[in-house]
């Protein structure tokens, strides 16, 4: 499989024993490693100590990488994979989200109540993604935080698009579940 991706270029130049083509890589996708990670482990400093110990591993293990895929998808997928191993080491099946996301910033030109209104229904959203199982959870975070499609979801974890649509599809009827209160209001 052929992909135009300068990273593809950036990773075989840093197999090669170019340490400058790491650095670039590492510049590259650092904030979006430690997006992914805050999003799906909800703290700033476990984020930070996972997206180092996935440029580690890449630093230390750079033949892992293979071009049967994009480079993107196969970072996404050394992230998510270093988040479960966080998730197993702590033991919780239940991670908050982080606070400050898109859509938990309530427009300046709404009203007190509907600020208010606003700022609750995301803190609502994040408890229930953070109840979600860790493979909706990871899915949903890719689809919706990172704007992935479900192809590269599937490459990322390792599975079919099928599978990441049963994922979405069941993430979002829990999610719909748990927040029925809210979505009975809106209607």
């Amino acid at each position: 499989m052929s992909f135009d991706d300068p990273d593809i270029h950036l990773i075989e130049a840093f197999q090669r024993g170019d340490e400058s083509a790491f650095a670039t890589l590492f510049e590259r996708h650092r904030a979006r490693v430690m997006n992914v990670a805050y999003r799906f482990l909800g703290d700033k400093d476990a984020a930070q100590d996972v997206a180092q110990e996935v440029f580690v591993k890449i630093y230390t293990s750079p033949k892992a990488y293979r071009p049967d895929m994009a480079f993107q998808a196969w970072l996404y997928r050394v992230a998510a994979n270093a988040c479960f191993d966080e998730l197993r080491k702590r033991k919780r099946s239940a991670i908050i989200l982080p606070e400050e996301t898109a859509e938990s910033v309530p427009d300046p030109a709404a009203s007190p109540q509907a600020q208010a209104d606003s700022s609750e229904l995301a803190r609502e959203v994040r408890s229930a993604i953070a109840f979600l199982p860790e493979n909706q959870r990871i899915a949903v975070v890719l689809q919706r935080y990172e704007e992935l499609s479900y192809q590269q979801i599937a490459d990322v974890m390792k599975t079919s698009v099928a599978a990441v649509e049963s994922l979405l599809f069941r993430a979002k009827q829990s999610l719909m579940q748990r927040l029925s209160s809210y979505v009975e209001d809106e209607h």
